[in-house]
C-alpha cells in the first residue's frame, strides 16, 4: 500500500500533489461544508410553510450533491498525481459533510470565530481536513513496504468529531462564567451573600426581581437553592411586595416571610415558593428552591444570609467562576 504522496525521481514528494491537497482542504472543503447547512435551511423552511412531508425529496438532492463534490475532487487530485485519490476525496468530502452536522446538533456552543454556524463550520472543516491530510502526508514519508494511506487521516477526523462536543461544553461553561462575572460586578444594588461552609455559589444571572445567585450544597446532588437579591425598586415596595396578588399567600414568621403560590386555592403545608428576609434597610433577599429542596433547608439558608461586605463584590464574582 502506498502513501498519499507520489515520489519524484529524487525521492522527494511532488509539490504539485502537496499543493492540490492543501487547496482541496483550505478552499474546496470549507465551501463544501455550506452544502448540508443549505439543505437544513431548506428543510426547515418547508416545515415552517406546512409542506414538511416533501422534505424526502431532498434525499436525492443530498446524494447528488455529495457525488458532484466527490467526483471533481477525485479528478483534481488525480491530475496532480496524488495516490489514493478516491479515498482521499471521500475523506475530505465526508469531513465537510460531518462537521456542520456535529456543530449544529452536538456542539452548538463551539464557535471559535464570531459568526454563525456557517462561518464556524467552514473554519473548522478547513482545520480538521488540513490536519487529517497533513498527518497522511507525514505518514507517507515513512520508509517501508507498507504505507497506511488515508487511515491516519480517518483517525484524526474521528477524534476531532468526538472532541468537538466536549470542546463545546467547555466553551459554553466558560461563556456562562464570564456572563456571571459581568452581571455580578455590574449589579448596582447590594447583594445578599450566603455565608455557610456547606454552600458555594455556582452561577449568577439577572432576573426581573434583581440578581439571582445559584448555590450548590457540597456533596449533595439535590437541594440547591437560588438567592435573589432584590433591586432597589422592589426593596422600596417592602418585604410583602406582591402578596396581594391573586393566588399568592404570604406568611410572616420569626423574621421571615414564607410565600406560597398556586392556583385559586393556595397550597398549605407544602414547601413555600420562596422565603424572604430583610437583611438591612436597603436589602431584601428571597431564597427559592432549585429542585427538591425542603422547607427547613430554605429556612436555614435564609438565616445564613448577610449583606455583602465593602469591597467583597470581586471575591464573590471570582468564587462563582471558580478562579
Amino acid at each position: 500500500m502506498d502513501g498519499v504522496l507520489p515520489r519524484a525521481l529524487t525521492g522527494r514528494p511532488r509539490m504539485a500533489a502537496v499543493g492540490a491537497i492543501l487547496a482541496l482542504c483550505l478552499v474546496a472543503a470549507p465551501t463544501m461544508s455550506l452544502f448540508p447547512i443549505g439543505l437544513w435551511n431548506i428543510s426547515h423552511s418547508l416545515f415552517l410553510s406546512g409542506v414538511g412531508t416533501w422534505t424526502f425529496l431532498l434525499a436525492p438532492v443530498a446524494v447528488g450533491g455529495i457525488l458532484l463534490m466527490w467526483l471533481p475532487a477525485t479528478r483534481w487530485l488525480m491530475g496532480a498525481g496524488v495516490d489514493h485519490t478516491t479515498s482521499t476525496a471521500a475523506l475530505v468530502v465526508g469531513t465537510a459533510m460531518a462537521v456542520p452536522v456535529i456543530l449544529g446538533l452536538l456542539a452548538p456552543s463551539f464557535s471559535p470565530l464570531p459568526g454563525d454556524v456557517a462561518l464556524n463550520s467552514a473554519a473548522v472543516t478547513a482545520l480538521v481536513t488540513t490536519m487529517a491530510m497533513g498527518v497522511c502526508m507525514l505518514a507517507s514519508r515513512a520508509r517501508g513496504p507498507w504505507q497506511p494511506g488515508v487511515l491516519p487521516g480517518v483517525a484524526v477526523v474521528l477524534v476531532s468529531l468526538l472532541v468537538l462536543p466536549l470542546a463545546s461544553d467547555l466553551m459554553r461553561d466558560r461563556r456562562s462564567d464570564r456572563r456571571s462575572l459581568s452581571q455580578v460586578e455590574g449589579f448596582t444594588d447590594r447583594i445578599a451573600v450566603l455565608d455557610h461552609p456547606e454552600w458555594s455559589p455556582v452561577h449568577a444571572n439577572e432576573v426581573r426581581e434583581g440578581l439571582r445567585v445559584a448555590y450548590a450544597r457540597t456533596g449533595e446532588e439535590t437541594g440547591d437553592v437560588y438567592v435573589v437579591s432584590w433591586s432597589e425598586e422592589l426593596v422600596d415596595q417592602g418585604v410583602l411586595a406582591g402578596c396581594d396578588f391573586s393566588g399568592v399567600e404570604c406568611m410572616p414568621e420569626e423574621g421571615l416571610v414564607l410565600v406560597y403560590r398556586g392556583g385559586p386555592t393556595v397550597p398549605r403545608g407544602g414547601v413555600p415558593s420562596e422565603v424572604r428576609i430583610r437583611l438591612s434597610q436597603d436589602l431584601i433577599a428571597a431564597v427559592r428552591p432549585a429542585g427538591s429542596t425542603r422547607e427547613s433547608t430554605l429556612r436555614t439558608v435564609a438565616g445564613a444570609l448577610r449583606p455583602e461586605h465593602p469591597n467583597e463584590r470581586t471575591d464573590l464574582a471570582q468564587s462563582i467562576v471558580g478562579d
